[in-house]
C-alpha cells in the first residue's frame, strides 16, 4: 500500500508544481502561492501596540528562521510572485531548508485591519508613516516569530523600505543585534539626497504636509490623475511599455528592461501597489529636501508630539546600527544612489558584506523579479547566510 500512496503523493506534488508554474498569479494570496508551489503555508495575525492587525505568512521549514520584509507600496507577495521556477527569493530560501516568514506592513492589502478603525471609512487609520512601521510593526512581527518558533536568533532580509525600517528600528534599540544574526539589506534606503525617483518632485513641497497628502489620496496613497500624469511625463516620455507608465510603482522605482520578464508585468501590476499611506511616501520626499535620515515632520508641534513624543522629529543615527549587515545594491536603482549608499557604508559599523550585483542596469525591482535573479542575486544571498551560521 505504501507504493500507491507514494505515487499519489508524487503525482499531487507534480500537479501542484505544474499549476504553480502555469497558473496566473494575478489575484492569488501569498499563502495560496506558497501552497501551489508545494510547500506548507501558515497564516498568522499579530496586533501592534497601537491596534493595527498585521498578517504574517510562513513557508514552513525545519532550518534556521528567516524573516523577510517588503518595500514601499509592496506586500509579502513580492517574495513569492515570480514562483519557484523563476527564482522568487522566498522560495529559493525555502528550497535551502530555511523556515521562511513574510511580513506585511500596515496599510497594504494584507494588513488593512485595526482593532477600532476602518481603513475604508476612517481617515485616522492612515495617519502613519514608516516611523510607525519601524517603531511598532517590525518589532511586533519579529518578537512574534521569535516566540512562535522558540529560536533565540533569526536572519533578516529586507527590501527597500524593509531596509529603511530595520535600520531605524536597530538605531534606537541595540538589543536587536542579540536576536538578528545577519540583516541582509536589498536595495538599502536610508539617506536619499541623490535619488533619481520622481519622489524628489514632491520634495520642494514636502513640508506642506497636509496639502501634499490631500493630493496623494487623503490619507491612503491614491495619487490624483494630475500627479500621475506629472510623474509619467517625467519618467516615460515615449516609452512603449504602457503597463509601466500606468503603474505608480514602476514610475517611482524605474525598471531594467534587459532583466524584465515582460510576461510577468500584468501579474506584478495586479499585486502592486499594495497600499500604504500618503505620509509614508511623503517622508522620503522630506528626506530628499532636508538631507537627513529621520522621522516625518507632521507640520505642527501638536502632531509631532502625538507621533514622536517630541516637538522635533527624531533623527536615526546609523552609527547605532549594531547588527551585522550585508548590503546588496545595483547601479541603476532610482531610490538608492551610490552617493547615498556611501553614507550607509561609512556610518553602519558592521557592514560585513558589500555586494554590488554584477549587472549593468540592475534596478530596484530586479531584487524581486529579475530574469537572472538566481545567478546574480540568490546564490550570493544563500552564501551570505551560510557565512554566519546560527548556533
Amino acid at each position: 500500500m505504501a507504493r500507491p500512496l507514494l505515487l499519489l503523493s508524487l503525482l499531487s506534488f507534480t500537479l501542484a508544481s505544474e499549476l504553480a508554474a502555469n497558473l496566473p498569479r494575478h489575484d492569488l494570496s501569498t499563502d495560496t502561492m506558497i501552497t501551489l508551489a508545494g510547500y506548507q503555508a501558515e497564516v498568522h495575525k499579530v496586533i501592534t501596540p497601537d491596534g493595527y492587525i498585521l498578517t504574517l505568512y510562513r513557508i514552513v521549514g525545519e532550518g534556521p528562521v528567516v524573516f523577510m520584509q517588503h518595500g514601499l507600496e509592496d506586500s509579502s507577495a513580492a517574495w513569492v510572485l515570480a514562483g519557484p521556477e523563476h527564482g522568487a527569493p522566498a522560495f529559493r530560501l525555502a528550497e535551502e531548508g530555511y523556515d521562511v516568514w513574510l511580513g506585511n506592513y500596515r496599510g497594504n492589502h494584507d494588513s488593512r485591519e485595526h482593532q477600532s478603525l476602518d481603513a475604508d471609512r476612517d481617515n485616522q487609520f492612515w495617519q502613519f508613516s514608516w516611523d510607525e512601521m519601524a517603531r511598532y510593526d517590525l518589532p511586533t512581527s519579529l518578537h512574534y516569530v521569535l516566540e512562535r518558533t522558540g529560536v533565540s536568533k533569526l536572519y533578516y532580509v529586507g527590501h527597500s523600505m524593509g531596509t529603511t525600517t530595520y535600520m531605524a528600528m536597530n538605531s534606537v534599540d541595540p538589543t536587536w543585534a542579540d536576536r538578528v544574526e545577519l540583516a541582509v539589506l536589498l536595495a538599502p534606503v536610508a539617506y536619499v539626497d541623490h535619488m533619481k525617483s520622481p519622489i524628489k518632485l514632491l520634495a520642494p513641497f514636502s513640508d506642506l504636509v497636509q496639502w501634499v497628502a490631500d493630493h496623494m489620496g487623503m490619507g491612503e496613497f491614491l495619487p490624483s490623475n494630475w500627479l500621475m500624469d506629472l510623474i509619467a511625463d517625467f519618467v516615460c516620455g515615449d516609452s512603449p511599455l504602457e503597463v509601466i507608465c500606468e503603474n505608480v510603482i514602476f514610475l517611482l522605482t524605474g525598471y531594467d528592461e534587459s532583466q524584465m520578464n515582460k510576461t510577468m508585468l500584468p501579474t506584478i501590476a495586479s499585486h502592486c501597489p499594495a497600499g500604504t499611506s500618503s505620509y509614508t511616501v511623503l517622508q522620503y520626499a522630506q528626506e530628499v529636501k532636508h538631507k537627513r535620515f529621520g522621522g516625518l515632520d507632521w507640520g505642527s508641534d501638536e502632531k509631532n508630539l502625538l507621533h514622536h513624543g517630541s516637538v522635533e522629529p527624531p533623527l536615526y543615527d546609523l552609527h547605532n546600527v549594531n547588527t551585522k549587515v550585508a548590503l546588496f545594491w545595483g547601479n541603476n536603482d532610482w531610490l538608492v544612489s551610490e552617493k547615498d549608499l556611501v553614507k550607509i557604508m561609512s556610518q553602519v559599523p558592521h557592514v560585513v558584506i558589500n555586494y554590488q550585483v554584477p549587472h549593468d542596469g540592475w534596478n530596484h525591482l530586479d531584487f524581486l523579479y529579475a530574469i537572472d535573479i538566481q545567478e546574480l542575486q540568490n546564490d550570493d544571498l544563500v552564501a551570505a547566510l551560510a557565512m554566519y551560521p546560527i548556533d
